[in-house]
């Protein structure tokens, strides 16, 4: 059973594409969800996202309030699969999951993404108390790269590069993902980029490998990765507001 779950609310920028982080969903067992905005420095963050044209989530006009409910807000239901559509239980099947999937489940995988608005949500990355890490995520910009050509050669557990860049003016902390013969396949996605840059340029280890493969899948959920790795003590002194919530101490209260 599912106790605890935590997903990041992200923001995109229609004029310019960026995204950023600027909420937390969260579940308890027994407690229900609960929904507020994040407040911190970090790039990719609410501030940033402030400043470029964030104006709020329209079910959730104060800032500074933690919204609370015994079930599922509208707001997210209304992004899960219809269940009524004739292939739910082979969409679901598509995602690895079942019909017994808890609704955050199904927004993890599916993003909870419509065609009528520009919010999504991710999976945070997670910190353990022995100072690694773990986030799961489907690779961005798939269909700009290479990775149809080499799809059929991927396999479920292998490995990926991560090469950081720093000479592209969109992102500064662009992160690159390479396959097979270091073929350009995508990139992480922009809310997880400084994070991740900020570990390579200190020589941290971190290991990708892919979790599922879905050839059908529109471009942008035909990859899904595990990335996980330990945090530095320099990285943990030096980055403070790169640290996210452990999810098992994320407070309801």
């Amino acid at each position: 059973m599912m106790n605890n779950k935590l997903l990041w609310f992200v923001w995109q920028d229609q004029l310019t594409r960026k995204k950023y982080h600027v909420g937390n969903l969260f579940y308890e067992n027994g407690k229900g969800y609960l929904f507020n905005y994040v407040d911190d420095q970090k790039a990719r963050g609410l501030q940033e996202a402030m400043k470029n044209g964030f104006r709020g989530f329209f079910a959730f006009p104060d800032f500074g309030k933690k919204y609370r409910s015994e079930f599922l807000f509208h707001a997210f239901n209304r992004r899960l699969p219809n269940k009524s559509r004739p292939d739910y239980d082979e969409l679901l099947k598509s995602y690895g999951l079942n019909s017994t999937a808890h609704e955050m489940e199904l927004l993890k995988i599916t993003k909870g993404k419509t065609a009528t608005d520009s919010f999504e949500l991710v999976s945070p990355i997670l910190l353990d108390k022995d100072a690694t890490f773990k986030v799961n995520f489907h690779i961005e910009g798939w269909r700009y790269y290479n990775g149809n050509e080499i799809i059929d050669e991927l396999k479920q557990n292998q490995k990926l590069k991560l090469v950081r860049v720093s000479d592209i003016k969109q992102d500064k902390y662009a992160v690159k993902v390479l396959a097979n013969r270091d073929t350009l396949i995508g990139y992480v996605p922009a809310v997880y980029s400084e994070f991740f840059s900020t570990l390579l340029q200190q020589d941290a280890e971190i290991e990708m490998q892919i979790e599922t493969i879905n050839k059908t899948a529109i471009p942008q959920m035909k990859l899904y990765v595990h990335v996980s790795g330990e945090l530095p003590l320099e990285f943990r002194i030096s980055y403070p507001d790169l640290l996210y919530p452990v999810e098992q101490s994320y407070e309801y209260a």
